[in-house]
């Protein structure tokens, strides 16, 4: 059996539309039937940063140079540099004030209608998801709608879509991390759908898989989570891209470890650690380090625990992220705090919560004074839990945080008042707290009382 060139392989795969109708369709044939040329078709789905790379080094297109296919990417990769500088200097201002009125006829400029803007919202709405997730949300939106009125003939191949389903993803991510995860949903459903207009793209239809897990995981319908986790997982090996690879199995782990299956987790998490060692990555051996040690206190490892969260905590205070950093030394107190020594444990407890109040991260400050409660509550202190109750009420109520978030503290102030409240009631409440900072319009429910369960 004959084999496809290499240079047609990585056409087709590129930019497909520079081919005939015919000869896709003969290639594609082929391909159903020779594993040797599938794998080198497979190599050239490249990621998005690699794609640039192969396409701006000359060595990649030498074989082809002269030929009218050379011509037409040459052409065609002048038309990207240009709209790229062109969309810096036009969105400069906007992506100055995300926040303004003018944003919302951007998609009526023609001036804005170029993938090069499309291109520039989609980087800066990557870059701002996990901190300004409105801000993000702001770029994902016109991303959106200027990519879906883009010219598909002025763009080689299946471009156009590619962008678009691109710009659908950010705009499920900053859903997904704002709460609004039906919305994240219907984005991934439009990313879905105009990824598989593109062939062909393991990758992009295993981002899909992955942030829908994400979303579902949020929802807490681990069920649905997990299949799709392990389906993106698959992709990204088969794309040869192991640093989203990683991404899939942290999710695996994080669904595990959600499910109280925490033992399971760990080697999951340790894959993660071996990875970040390998390509010297240390903000994963970080993030796998931390999450090792929710296992281990999850189990009672305490030792074992403190361990891994000291780890993580040398790389965070070097590396950050701040909230990371925080998060880490909030796993370091409850280790003290599941030891026993209350009196050391409130006092980094109380300190971790005043310094997500002052970054604006109620429920984590939330959280966090939960577990001071729950000391208080060993030591028999509940005039000290009415105050701290009524303190964290006042935090949600200034910050507008008007979900039944409320209706949980109130509780929790009232149970303490009256001496009914249990450790099996507070953990309720903090079960709801995690809960409603990922699904704000859940409805709290007040626990039944359980004498037996008093302390």
């Amino acid at each position: 059996m004959s084999h496809i060139p290499e240079t047609e392989l990585a056409v087709i795969a590129l930019m497909p539309g520079s081919l005939s109708a015919e000869r896709r369709a003969g290639i594609a044939a082929h391909l159903a039937e020779c594993a040797a040329c599938r794998r080198t078709h497979a190599a050239f789905d490249l990621s998005e940063e690699a794609l640039e790379a192969e396409l701006r080094d000359p060595m990649t297109w030498e074989p082809i140079v002269g030929s009218e296919t050379h011509s037409s990417l040459t052409e065609y990769h002048a038309l990207i540099e240009q709209e790229d500088r062109d969309a810096a200097d036009l969105l400069k201002p906007y992506l100055a004030n995300p926040i303004n009125a003018a944003w919302e006829g951007l998609v009526t400029k023609p001036d804005f209608r170029t993938a090069g803007v499309v291109r520039a919202l989609i980087d800066a709405a990557h870059a701002t998801c996990e901190s300004k997730p409105l801000v993000a949300l702001v770029f994902a939106e016109n991303a959106v709608a200027i990519a879906e009125v883009l010219d598909d003939e002025r763009y080689l191949g299946s471009a156009a879509d590619q962008l678009r389903g691109t710009a659908c993803k950010e705009q499920a991510n900053a859903e997904m991390l704002l709460g609004r995860l039906p919305a994240a949903h219907l984005s991934l459903d439009s990313a879905d759908r105009y990824y598989r207009r593109c062939v062909p793209n393991t990758r992009g239809l295993a981002i899909v898989a992955l942030v829908r897990a994400g979303v579902f995981y949020q929802q807490e319908r681990l069920q649905d989570a997990m299949p799709l986790a392990e389906q993106a997982e698959v992709g990204f090996a088969h794309a040869v891209d192991d640093k989203r690879r990683m991404d899939a199995v942290f999710l695996r782990g994080a669904i595990l470890f959600e499910a109280g299956r925490a033992a399971e987790a760990v080697p999951l998490f340790r894959q993660v650690i071996d990875y970040g060692e390998e390509t010297r990555n240390v903000r994963l051996i970080a993030r796998g380090s931390y999450a090792i040690g929710d296992c281990q206190l999850a189990l009672g490892n305490l030792a074992e625990a403190t361990v891994y969260y000291h780890r993580a905590l040398v790389i965070f205070r070097e590396a950050g992220p701040e909230r990371d950093r925080l998060a880490t030394e909030w796993g370091i107190a409850r280790v003290v705090l599941r030891g026993g020594k209350y009196a050391d444990a409130i006092i980094r407890l109380r300190a971790l919560s005043t310094a997500f109040e002052q970054r604006g991260m109620v429920t984590d400050a939330a959280l966090v004074g939960l577990d001071i409660i729950e000391a208080f509550l060993v030591l028999g202190k509940p005039r000290s839990i009415v105050a701290l109750a009524q303190h964290l009420f006042t935090v949600f109520t200034n910050a507008g945080m008007l979900t039944g978030a409320l209706s949980a503290l109130a509780y929790l102030k009232e149970a303490a008042t009256t001496a009914e409240l249990t450790l099996a009631g507070l953990e309720e409440v903090r079960s709801f707290l995690r809960r409603a900072e990922r699904q704000p319009y859940l409805q709290f429910v007040r626990p039944r009382p359980r004498p037996e369960d008093s302390v």
